[in-house]
């Protein structure tokens, strides 16, 4: 898959996952939207924006099959079809700053 991130500090540019939330983590960490390429349409389709609320993020991210919500300390994201929560250890999140 290939994404595109940008935040309001003027960080943007382009990186390569394989899985779909990690990028969501790899943006997340700097406050940056993502976007996915949509091959088809050939455009930047937003898949996620960190300082939006749960209920936009979980309608981007439906067609994925994953949403967002309210954990006990931070918002997580649930793989909707099993209900699992998506974790990943920050140390394999890419460090963009």
């Amino acid at each position: 898959m290939r994404f595109y991130y940008e935040n309001a500090l003027g960080d943007k540019g382009y990186f390569q996952e394989k899985e779909l939330v990690k990028a969501i983590y790899t943006a997340w960490n700097i406050d940056a939207d993502l976007y996915i390429w949509k091959d088809n349409d050939k455009f930047w389709q937003i898949i996620f924006s960190p300082l939006d609320g749960n209920e936009l993020n979980s309608d981007l991210l439906k067609t994925y099959g994953y949403k967002i919500i309210d954990g006990k300390t931070e918002r997580e994201i649930v793989e909707i079809k099993t209900g699992k929560v998506i974790r990943y250890d920050w140390s394999e999140i890419k460090q963009l700053c």
